[in-house]
C-alpha cells in the first residue's frame, strides 16, 4: 500500500499545505516508511540527518544533552510533525536526539529529494511557517519556564501535543513530568484536577483532551480558569 493511502491524514499536514493533490501524494509516496522499535533513535544528537522525517503515527521524543551530560526532553512530536529538516538542509549535525515511542511510524524523505522539493516556492513557504511556529513555541516555552506555574506548563504541553482532529496522545506521566520539569506525583495530581474539571480523559497509556479552550485559558491563568 502506498504511504498516501496508508496515512491519508498526512495529506493535510502543514508541510504539504496548498500543494496540489498530485504533489502531496508524490511527496508521501516518495518517502521511505520506517517503523522503528520503541526506544530506537531515529536521529542522534551530533550525527548527520539523512533527510526530513515526517511522523506518520505515534510519538517521537526529542531530547537534548548538554556538555555536562544533563539530558532534558524538549518536545514530543506527533503525527504531521517534521524532524531533522534544518539539519538535512544545512548539512549540520543533529541538534537533538529523536527517539521513537511505542507504535510509531515515520516517513523519510532523503536529502536529495528534499532539495528537489525545495524548488517549489510553496514547499519553502511551508517549511518557513513550521520554523516560525517553532520559534514562537521556543519563546513561549522559555517564558513559561521562568515565570509560569506547573499548571500553565502542563496546559501548554497538552495543547501543543494535540489538535482538534487529533485530541488523543499516547504519553506517560513520567515523560510529561520530564518535559514540564516537575515530579511525576505533581503531574499525576494536576492531571487528576484536569480530569475532574472535564478538561481531559485519562486512559491507560494516554490522554484525550476534551476541552481545548480550557487549556488555552489555563495558559494565561494560574489554573483558575479551568
Amino acid at each position: 500500500m502506498k504511504n498516501s493511502q496508508a496515512f491519508p491524514h498526512l495529506l493535510g499536514s502543514d508541510l504539504l499545505t496548498d500543494l496540489s493533490e498530485d504533489q502531496k501524494r508524490g511527496y508521501l509516496d516518495g518517502c521511505a516508511l520506517r517503523r522503528p522499535a520503541p526506544g530506537h533513535e531515529i536521529l542522534t544528537q551530533g550525527e548527520l540527518s539523512p533527510g526530513i522525517f515526517l511522523v506518520a503515527q505515534g510519538l517521537v521524543e526529542v531530547s537534548f544533552c548538554d556538555p555536562d551530560g544533563n539530558q532534558s526532553i524538549v518536545n514530543v512530536a506527533g503525527p504531521g510533525e517534521v524532524l531533522g529538516d534544518v539539519e538535512a538542509i544545512a548539512g549540520k549535525p543533529c541538534a537533538a536526539t529523536c527517539t521513537a515511542l511505542p507504535e510509531t511510524a515515520v516517513l523519510l524523505c532523503p536529502t536529495p529529494m528534499v532539495f528537489a522539493h525545495l524548488q517549489s516556492a510553496v514547499f519553502v513557504r511551508n517549511l518557513s511557517a513550521i520554523y516560525y511556529r517553532r520559534l514562537n513555541h521556543d519563546n513561549l516555552s522559555k517564558s513559561l519556564s521562568q515565570f509560569s506555574s506547573v499548571d500553565q506548563r502542563l496546559c501548554m504541553h497538552l495543547h501543543q501535543l494535540t489538535t482538534e482532529r487529533r485530541p488523543e496522545i499516547r504519553v506517560n506521566q513520567a515523560t510529561l513530568a520530564a518535559i514540564i520539569g516537575c515530579s511525576r506525583q505533581t503531574v499525576n495530581r494536576k492531571l487528576g484536577e484536569l480530569r475532574e474539571a472535564s478538561v481531559i480523559r485519562l486512559w491507560k497509556g494516554g490522554i484525550t483532551v476534551l476541552n481545548r479552550e480550557a487549556l488555552r485559558r489555563g495558559l494565561s491563568q494560574e489554573g483558575s480558569g479551568i
